[in-house]
């Protein structure tokens, strides 16, 4: 059994988290993939800083609020400074998907890029930035696993019992994820549809992990389902219907 202290290490008052370190080695590791890709997409590297600071910037804010929303009533009704303490943990990567795609979207209409284009090359950094997330949350405790106490199992301070290290696998998941694309990319597959391919596995695989959450009580499930399963319901239907809509509209052009 493993036991983990989520703090990486404090100097006088600062404390820096383990989970906050991976969510910057994540930011350093999608960064590196669309830099080195730039080339091949015609995006220049102010393109890349840009595309980062706004869509980081709308993640970041998006992945908050959904979690402040999320538990309002069990966090942050009664200590509305907990919201700016994010250094605790406490962000929910779908609430940041759908604001960066938003971000995305606007940006590449203001900067005239092709939405298809643009969309190909942020997809594999996706994936890579949020498997240094999941790795936080290893290390910080929090989206464990259910109960377990076989080989790599992990104990922390306020859990029972030891749980199934969930967040590894998603990690791996979510690099695996990131590797396909990149081979997709390399074999010119999917051209203008990685992105949304992207959204089809990770919505599927992550209702899958779901069912390994041990963190949830059962008050919090709806329908013996987790928020984020909730979440993929609707996500996966949206999703085939822009891929269909789009191949609709890309077949219609060429008949013409």
């Amino acid at each position: 059994m493993i036991q983990i202290n989520p703090v990486f290490f404090t100097l006088g008052p600062v404390c820096i988290r383990w989970y906050g370190l991976m969510a910057a080695l994540g930011l350093v590791a999608a960064y590196i993939v669309l830099l080195k890709r730039t080339k091949k997409y015609s995006f220049t590297s102010n393109d890349v800083s840009d595309m980062i600071f706004w869509i980081v910037l709308a993640g970041f804010l998006g992945a908050r609020l959904l979690y402040v929303i999320r538990y309002w009533n069990d966090i942050f009704r009664n200590d509305l400074l907990e919201i700016f303490r994010v250094y605790n943990g406490g962000l929910v990567f779908l609430g940041g998907l759908g604001l960066s795609i938003l971000a995305g979207l606007v940006l590449a209409r203001i900067r005239k890029w092709n939405l298809g284009t643009m969309t190909d090359f942020i997809a594999p950094s996706l994936p890579i930035g949020h498997a240094f997330g999941r790795m936080g949350c290893l290390l910080n405790g929090c989206c464990y696993g259910f109960h377990y106490e076989g080989p790599l199992s992990f104990k922390y301070e306020y859990s029972l019992y030891p749980s199934f290290p969930l967040q590894g696998v998603a990690f791996l998941v979510n690099i695996g994820l990131g590797a396909l694309i990149l081979y997709l990319e390399s074999k010119k597959k999917f051209n203008n549809r990685r992105f949304l391919l992207y959204m089809l596995l990770y919505s599927v695989l992550r209702f899958v992990l779901e069912f390994g959450r041990g963190d949830y009580p059962k008050e919090q499930l709806l329908w013996g389902m987790t928020p984020a399963q909730i979440t993929c319901l609707w996500l996966l239907p949206l999703t085939i219907i822009i891929w269909l809509g789009l191949n609709y509209l890309w077949k219609t052009k060429k008949s013409k």
